[in-house]
């Protein structure tokens, strides 16, 4: 294997496993950290990757002369932790030698690729978590079928809308509306539960946790473009779901709803 071959390898390699990390919820500090290791058991004295939210810049060289850079854009991004491990294992046996280039970039593309959900099996998903979180909060039986019913209506709605190329903040937003309109239209109907019980319940899984603590890590890391960005992203997040659950709770008052329990 020549020197150069050698290097376009280890390049398609560290991409790869740094797109995996970032794409699926992993740190930025830990995706840079992956690509040094790797670079460096390969004998590359200069390794200086930056990753953002949205983006990857990696320059590595041998001898401090000639360098070799490449530039990946990130646009999907989802939370999908058990890719992230996978990625982390693959790099430590390459940095190990117990794996070739060649393998790992099979290993790594067979990853990279985006299997479609079980539709069925989200929904369901969905509908659980929601409906626990609200008995979480002390809420009834009742309160538990509401919220998962708004649970799965929102993994619904994310379907129907997947196919507009919607953001996050939109996701949020529509997801905070349909969580309101269910609650309030049941608890009217039925005269029992309790609104915010189920709304609390329902929007839980759509909070930005995940996205939060990262936000938190990369500024406490140094990282801080990463942490901003990742910052902003929540924020966002968080305020399409108040304003998609504020706007319905608002009309339901100005139409005479009486009050929200």
């Amino acid at each position: 294997m020549t020197e150069r071959i050698e290097t376009n390898k280890i390049i398609k390699v560290v991409k790869l496993v740094a797109q995996i990390i970032l794409e699926n919820g992993g740190e930025t500090y830990r995706a840079e950290d992956t690509v040094i290791r790797i670079c460096q058991s390969y004998g590359f004295t200069e390794v200086n990757p930056i990753a953002i939210p949205t983006g990857l810049f990696i320059t590595i060289s041998r001898d401090g002369i000639e360098n070799h850079t490449i530039v990946k854009r990130v646009k999907n991004r989802t939370v999908d932790l058990s890719k992230v491990n996978a990625a982390n294992n693959i790099s430590r046996l390459l940095t190990e030698k117990k794996l070739t280039l060649d393998e790992a970039i099979v290993e790594l593309e067979k990853l990279a690729m985006t299997i479609p959900p079980n539709k069925y099996l989200l929904i369901i998903a969905s509908a659980l978590t929601a409906g626990f979180f609200a008995l979480l909060f002390k809420g009834n039986f009742f309160d538990f079928c509401i919220a998962a019913l708004c649970g799965a209506a929102i993994q619904l709605a994310v379907f129907v809308f997947k196919g507009e190329d919607m953001n996050q903040f939109m996701t949020s937003l529509v997801g905070g509306l349909v969580t309101a309109i269910i609650a309030l239209s049941a608890v009217t109907l039925f005269n029992k539960g309790n609104v915010e019980l189920i709304i609390g319940g329902a929007i839980m899984p759509l909070l930005p946790g995940l996205a939060m603590t990262n936000a938190i890590r990369d500024t406490m890391g140094g990282d801080l473009v990463s942490g901003v960005a990742r910052g902003a992203e929540a924020v966002f997040i968080a305020t399409g779901l108040a304003v998609g659950v504020g706007v319905i709770l608002k009309i339901f008052l100005l139409l005479g709803g009486g009050s929200i329990q």
